[in-house]
């Protein structure tokens, strides 16, 4: 009997473990996030919308792009969300080497479609990451486009959830 708990133990430990992909040993460990969007602000949508429904979409991209790297492993010097149109690489590591981060990553939100959001619960969310170091070196570059569904009564009404989805799918193919 003891010795079938201590597995069953092991085996939830180990499940636990594999749930969140580390980042890779040699790549960059220290980053700057800079989020942007091409989208403009969602109207807000029910009682959610309507109380929260001020923030910008390059707000919650970075912030959540933050929240998924350091759930990975990395250390975040710096969080930055930009307005008009998607940083170069040029810009991107300048903003590496004034942070002396390792690289920068770049998320850029370029379509939210929410028309089937309120009936289904689902969004179409399309992604852009870019990885860049102090010195121009491209880490990752990579464009993703999702369709979210979210269970949550919440989800539909707040596209935020769709949006955090879709990053935190985007962040893990990054190295």
């Amino acid at each position: 009997m003891r010795v079938s708990s201590w597995l069953i133990l092991l085996v939830l430990l180990s499940l636990a473990c594999v749930g969140s992909p580390r980042r890779a040993e040699g790549g960059p460990s220290r980053v700057v996030v800079l989020g942007a969007s091409e989208v403009p602000k969602p109207a807000p949508r029910g009682l959610v919308g309507n109380v929260f429904g001020a923030e910008e979409p390059r707000d919650v991209v970075a912030r959540e792009g933050a929240e998924a790297l350091r759930a990975r492993g990395y250390e975040v010097l710096w969080v930055e969300s930009m307005a008009g149109p998607a940083p170069t690489v040029p810009q991107a590591s300048a903003l590496a080497r004034r942070y002396r981060a390792d690289a920068t990553v770049v998320l850029v939100l370029t379509r939210l479609d929410l028309s089937a959001l309120q009936p289904l619960g689902q969004v179409e969310v399309e992604l852009e990451s870019l990885m860049v170091g102090p010195t121009g070196h491209v880490w990752a570059s990579q464009e993703r486009r999702a369709a979210t569904t979210e269970r949550l009564y919440r989800a539909r009404t707040d596209w935020r959830a769709h949006v955090r989805q879709a990053v935190i799918q985007s962040v893990r193919e990054l190295p």
